[in-house]
């Protein structure tokens, strides 16, 4: 009796989580399946039907290809140092809006509302903003008699201008610091004023160990973002100048799409997804020596 009781509980859980199976085979393994096939043939087209195997030679031909190495050496540029200046950010605007002072509450709102605006019509907003010839931002600086500064058309500046960007539009990890900050108990602060430590001494002791969690998410999905990142890179100056917005998944774009080296495109695909498992992975590995989870000990 209780084997039957077991089986119709395992039949009842499969069923109820069915919908999740198929939508993960269909729209994952059935994908990642169809891109490891087409990484080892030289495919011009998905579904096309002349096509030849040909092994490992589409990993020799992206790792030798020059457009290659710069999209890798950019995104490892917005990922090293692009995700701790805008976590910081983050971290750094969550702290100011969790400060108690008159019509905070609007704030907060006010600086969220950009992360509920389109990414597409955020960047074309950002190209009106730092254009050199009419951007908002020289007009601005025209005033203290600072000359027109080329910002997206210099290999030095258009890397910052999407730091910043990212950090404009950053209202999501901003949101979940605050509230990580909100679940800090107090008596912690107060265990800590006791002992004579001061504000900054009671942040590092105290405020970080306790959201280090929220810090280990938002880093990943930040590290996650920046590694996929496409529009940006797309919009703003089609990865120029002379490559220096070129970014990974930009280059699987225009390998696919412009070039027509589908199994290329597929191959890069396979490589990215393998660096972000490992870096995740690695990640994973290192929170263990800085990220505190209270219930555990």
């Amino acid at each position: 009796m209780k084997s039957k009781l077991r089986r119709y509980d395992t039949l009842i859980f499969f069923l109820f989580i069915s919908p999740w199976i198929i939508g993960f085979s269909l729209f994952f393994l059935v994908p990642f399946g169809t891109s490891v096939f087409y990484a080892f043939t030289d495919a011009r087209l998905p579904g096309a039907a002349n096509y030849n195997f040909v092994g490992l030679s589409n990993f020799v031909d992206m790792f030798n290809n020059p457009i290659f190495s710069k999209s890798l050496g950019n995104t490892a540029y917005f990922v090293i140092i692009g995700v701790p200046i805008v976590t910081a950010g983050m971290l750094l605007l969550a702290l100011l809006l969790n400060m108690n002072v008159k019509g905070i509450a609007l704030y907060r709102t006010f600086y969220y509302l950009p992360t509920l605006v389109p990414i597409v019509a955020t960047v074309i907003i950002w190209r009106l903003v730092f254009n050199s010839e009419f951007g908002i931002l020289n007009a601005g600086l025209s005033v203290f008699g600072i000359g027109k500064i080329d910002w997206m058309g210099s290999e030095g500046l258009i890397k910052p201008v999407i730091i910043l960007l990212q950090v404009w539009i950053s209202g999501s990890g901003v949101l979940i610091f605050l509230a990580a900050l909100k679940n800090v108990p107090k008596h912690l602060y107060e265990a800590v004023l006791i002992d004579g430590a001061n504000k900054v001494q009671s942040f590092f002791r105290v405020t970080l160990p306790m959201i280090s969690p929220s810090i280990l998410f938002v880093v990943i999905i930040q590290t996650m973002y920046n590694f996929q990142m496409f529009t940006e890179a797309l919009l703003l100056t089609k990865g120029g100048p002379n490559y220096a917005a070129y970014t990974f998944v930009y280059n699987i774009y225009k390998s696919a799409f412009t070039d027509l080296k589908f199994s290329m495109a597929m191959t890069q695909s396979i490589f990215l997804f393998a660096l972000i498992s490992l870096v995740t992975f690695v990640l994973m590995k290192l929170s263990k020596r800085f990220v505190y989870y209270e219930g555990e000990k």
